[in-house]
């Protein structure tokens, strides 16, 4: 598909509202609904732009906060289905999300879950999302969602609290079942900004562990936040041939709405280009400045400007601009330099249990 187009996928940040007191939101999620939010009337007709507009249509992924936090939100997924929408939900794990609630959208037509899992025990993953429990109830959840036959997908966020933990999370998610694991490098925005980085070598190992362990498994195994995934693929699997094409990342194949309408390159890089109150959704990603800038790899500066893989990687915009301030920096997690750039000593760590 023609990236300058249309999304692949579109999150959609329906509220900010969430019972979790998460360490690494990047939502700064809140207790209660903002009233601003938008209303039902106004979702709708942003999906029938959606619909009509963007061809393939993305998959459509409605998050939070916690999208239960809205009693609307059954109508929601029904009119996402109804569109021809392949629909997906990310909800919290709280008491609101029951398996009386995965029935419901099994017969709404959602096609896949996604459960967030930080780690492979409690201790870690309750401590990183802050509500005791969390863990045991995420596990019965995505068994839940696997027994109605819904597509399971793991989101599991790296920093440097959680990655002494990854293999034994690749292990989990393999027992678990999961159609795809996604694994969130964690940008130092929102709640973000005081977890312990990883430092570049540490993100290159990581990503280098995730793309051998990539070729042992059968289900889709991707990186958010670390486009140069793409990179440690060409590199370590031979032959491999879906990095050849441009990296799905912020206004490039990616957009967000936040929950008073607000169009985003990626929640985690929460610069408005445009609000769908003013402007459909489908001339914010194709005609807007900013998202046309994101896509142009050559306005990219430092390393990522001079990288030979700037046009199927291009760096974490989100990354660039939560630490240094410039939306075309360089990606201060990437370690790689560069043909005739400045050396930057690399030293691969192990990714150790």
């Amino acid at each position: 598909m023609d990236l300058a187009q249309g999304p692949h996928v579109l999150t959609w940040e329906l509220t900010r509202a969430c019972g979790l007191k998460c360490r690494h939101c990047r939502a700064n999620a809140i207790p209660k609904r903002n009233s601003r939010e938008l209303s039902l009337p106004e979702v709708l007709e942003v999906l029938d732009d959606i619909a009509t507009r963007f061809s393939p249509p993305p998959l459509m992924v409605f998050t939070g906060g916690d999208p239960l936090e809205r009693s609307d939100l059954s109508d929601i997924l029904r009119a996402s289905v109804a569109r021809g929408l392949h629909t997906a939900v990310s909800p919290s794990v709280t008491p609101l999300l029951t398996k009386k609630v995965l029935e419901e959208w099994k017969a709404i037509g959602v096609k896949t879950v996604s459960i967030s899992i930080d780690g492979p025990s409690a201790e870690v993953h309750d401590g990183f999302r802050r509500v005791d429990g969390t863990f045991r109830d995420s596990l019965a959840r995505a068994r839940e969602v696997r027994e109605l036959g819904m597509s399971l997908q793991v989101n599991t966020s790296v920093c440097g609290e959680t990655l002494a933990g990854m293999p034994a999370m690749g292990d989990l998610v393999k027992v678990l079942g999961v159609t795809s694991w996604e694994v969130f490098f964690v940008v130092p925005t929102g709640r973000g900004r005081v977890l312990p980085k990883l430092t570049a070598p540490e993100t290159e190992s990581t990503l280098q562990w995730l793309a051998q362990y990539s070729q042992t498994v059968s289900f889709r195994v991707t990186s958010i936040a670390a486009p140069q995934y793409r990179r440690l693929i060409l590199e370590n699997v031979p032959g491999a041939p879906y990095p050849k094409f441009p990296a799905i990342r912020e206004a490039q194949g990616f957009a967000f709405i936040d929950h008073l309408g607000e169009v985003c390159p990626s929640g985690y890089l929460p610069v408005p280009a445009g609000n769908v109150r003013r402007s459909p959704l489908s001339t914010i990603y194709r005609e807007s400045a900013l998202f046309r800038q994101l896509r142009d790899p050559d306005l990219l500066r430092g390393r990522c400007g001079a990288c030979e893989y700037k046009r199927i990687c291009g760096g974490s915009r989100a990354r660039a601009y939560a630490v240094t301030g410039d939306l075309q920096g360089e990606d201060p997690a990437c370690p790689h330099v560069p043909e005739g750039a400045p050396e930057r000593p690399l030293t691969v760590l192990p990714v150790h249990a």
